[in-house]
């Protein structure tokens, strides 16, 4: 059964609030949402978890839904930190890791700070280094700016995240079609199917509730280097692309197999960025069978 509105305390004093979804007694995988997103992005994958002996520990980052903002100017190394008080309360050993979209970078960096903690990597439609992002590649308009130059222009990603955020709590029908229109056919279709887009919904206006810190942080974790030794990721990993995304630069993402040791890539045809909402068993699968340390 869901548990959905859990709170640990870090040492800081700050709040990281988590949701755990699946077996309560089965292998741990810290699940990572997107940008935005928040604790509930995989409410939906709850009785496959529960099927397939996973406990999915899914977590709001800094700043969204219930989890409090770092101060200064965090990097994504200490956002492993952060988890590592988690996992520690939990008295968790030994984990998987899923990352979605902007939860990429954030699944990465576990896999590289707590390299020898982390049985699996599974990355799905990830964003990547954005000083690999050189062309636009198929990428909406939208998510070209975004990425290579909303973070350079002072209060640009509060802008327009507050702008989403307010239409989302008057008209989140509207919110949701705008996303449609820049997304490629499949995505369209998805974003049309109500459960899906009622699931979106909930997720987002969970991460934003108390203000835009969230996706802020991210842009700029994002945009700065990542500070990274991604080689030292010691764990199978494995990474999901959608021929058809039109939210992350293909590209860049297709070049992490050249950082990260034998990640295995799949391209699915016909598929976008929002392919897991009908495919998280895929992902879950993977995540559960079979040993996750490379033997080389």
């Amino acid at each position: 059964m869901a548990k959905l509105e859990l709170v640990h305390g870090l040492p800081d004093g700050r709040r990281l609030g988590y949701c755990e979804y699946g077996d309560p007694g089965g292998h741990p995988v810290v699940a990572l949402h997107g940008t935005p997103g928040s604790r509930y992005k995989f409410a939906i994958a709850d009785r496959e978890a529960q099927r397939l002996g996973l406990r999915l520990i899914s977590p709001d980052r800094w700043g969204y839904g219930l989890s409090d903002a770092p101060r200064g100017r965090p990097r994504l190394a200490d956002y492993a930190c952060d988890i590592e008080s988690l996992l520690g309360a939990l008295s968790i050993e030994r984990f998987g890791v899923v990352g979605v979209s902007g939860g990429g970078p954030y699944a990465a960096a576990l896999a590289t700070v707590l390299a020898e903690r982390v049985s699996k990597l599974a990355l799905v439609a990830p964003v990547a280094p954005l000083d690999l992002v050189s062309q636009r590649h198929g990428v909406s308009w939208f998510h070209w700016f975004a990425f290579r130059a909303l973070p350079r222009v002072p209060g640009g990603v509060s802008f327009v995240f507050s702008y989403f955020r307010g239409v989302l709590a008057v008209a989140p029908g509207l919110a949701m079609r705008t996303k449609a229109v820049r997304a490629g056919r499949p995505d369209r279709e998805l974003l049309a199917e109500p459960e899906i887009s009622g699931d979106l919904v909930k997720a987002f206006k969970a991460g934003l509730a108390r203000g835009v810190m969230g996706p802020a942080i991210d842009m700029a974790c994002f945009s700065r280097d990542w500070g990274l030794d991604l080689s030292g990721v010691r764990s199978r990993s494995r990474m999901w692309l959608g021929a058809m995304d039109r939210n992350v630069p293909l590209p860049a993402a297709r070049k992490l197999t050249g950082d990260i040791p034998d990640l295995d890539v799949i391209e699915v045809e016909d598929a976008g960025h929002f392919w897991i909402t009908r495919h998280y068993r895929d992902v879950l699968v993977w995540l559960a069978g079979g040993p996750g340390r490379r033997t080389n």
